[in-house]
């Protein structure tokens, strides 16, 4: 799995583990690099070459906590959004980087 960079200023966050996948979402635990918020969005490339995006829809610190923002160095669970995240396989310490929205 690769992801696509667009600078080290932008929302970044790095995979710690899977929770779920299924019906183009996926839930992620994930450690913060870079300030994150809501409706960032990721570009990753899967094995295979196909490109997907994601969209950031929900980050909650605790299990009822939910933020719209995620600060470094926490770690939340992640909620992603996009055609194609079933598809998607990520390692620990996999990073995914925004794409365009570089105040989300």
């Amino acid at each position: 799995m690769t992801t696509t960079s667009s600078g080290p200023s932008r929302p970044t966050v790095q995979v710690v583990r899977i929770e779920a996948v299924g019906d183009g979402r996926l839930v992620i635990i994930a450690r913060c690099l870079a300030t994150t918020r809501l409706g960032a969005c990721f570009r990753c490339v899967t094995l295979s070459g196909d490109v997907i995006d994601l969209m950031l829809v929900e980050i909650h610190r605790y299990p009822e906590v939910a933020v719209t923002e995620l600060d470094p160095p926490h770690g939340a669970r992640l909620v992603l959004i996009g055609t194609g995240a079933d598809g998607l396989q990520f390692d620990f310490g996999d990073v995914l980087h925004n794409i365009d929205n570089p105040t989300a």
